[in-house]
């Protein structure tokens, strides 16, 4: 996909490519699909619309599969859009979503210097040099606490039709929108550090630049992370699986009552226990960042 950007993108076009999902998190499966957004460094986002046909043409003619319509990086955006409106009341679903997926997934297609410095102006506005040596980057991890229940209460709401496919939907939020969420604690977790507000800034680039699984580890441990990770590679391996995803994306309710789904939701148990038995051990919680997803 970057050698398609680099064909059909002019690199002087003020134009930023990512991709989120599966394909950021390296774990595409026979069912995904890409979820590209484009940025615009100029003030008419409308004015990316054809480079940004042109390319989605240039992938559909290579094969690759466009995600449905309607999602909130389905348009062109102006950088302005991911970095305005954090918190107070403009700060609408769609926002919190864009910046959330921005920093905690996503992965950049076409002019990577723009786009890493995006996100370090990103950190830049949760991290500030006002924050004192010895704190943990809290701002931060509120907004991501505060999409992950948001991607939880959205679930239910656009679930509630039943006509539409729960199964795999809920199982898509008990893996990997969990480890989304998790990859964004593991991240905030290495600044618990008695160190600078700018070395913090570096520890979150660093990391946000890999993919999650690899933020567990590097956070907590291969030892401690070796049962989630197992657990979740079950789920990836299981949706690889053309019939279970079939069964799993039957319409309304009817997914929740096969066997596929039974058996992953025991499996999803075990990776939720698995992340809590990492920031709840035998001692309690696990320093500043156990005791900050609580209060």
């Amino acid at each position: 996909m970057r050698a398609a950007a680099k064909y059909v993108i002019p690199y002087d076009a003020g134009v930023i490519v990512g991709v989120n999902g599966s394909v950021a998190r390296r774990e595409v499966t026979s069912g995904s699909d890409v979820d590209l957004f484009f940025l615009t460094t100029r003030d008419d986002a409308e004015a990316a619309r054809p480079i940004q046909e042109a390319f989605r043409d240039r992938l559909r003619a290579d094969g690759v599969k466009m995600p449905a319509h309607g999602g909130v990086f389905e348009n062109p955006l102006s950088v302005k859009d991911i970095l305005s409106n954090i918190g107070g009341d403009a700060d609408t679903n769609a926002y919190l979503t864009r910046r959330m997926l921005y920093l905690l997934e996503g992965e950049w297609l076409h002019d990577r210097p723009a786009f890493e410095n995006l996100r370090e102006k990103l950190i830049g506005h949760y991290v500030r040099d006002s924050l004192e040596d010895r704190k943990l980057c809290r701002y931060l991890l509120n907004d991501v606490i505060r999409y992950w229940r948001t991607i939880c209460v959205d679930f239910e709401e656009k679930t509630a039709d039943g006509d539409k496919p729960r199964a795999i939907r809920l199982v898509k939020l008990r893996f990997a929108r969990m480890m989304l969420y998790f990859g964004g604690v593991a991240a905030i977790a290495r600044t618990d550090d008695d160190v600078p507000a700018a070395t913090k800034r570096d520890m979150l680039l660093e990391t946000f630049a890999m993919p999650p699984a690899d933020r567990l580890t590097q956070a907590f441990g291969d030892a401690e992370m070796e049962a989630p990770l197992a657990a979740y590679a079950t789920f990836l391996n299981a949706i690889d699986d053309t019939a279970i995803r079939d069964a799993l994306e039957r319409d309304g309710h009817e997914g929740l009552e096969t066997i596929e789904y039974q058996e992953l939701l025991e499996v999803a148990r075990e990776f939720r226990q698995g992340l809590q038995d990492v920031l709840v051990g035998p001692e309690g919680l696990r320093g500043r960042i156990g005791s900050a997803l609580l209060l």
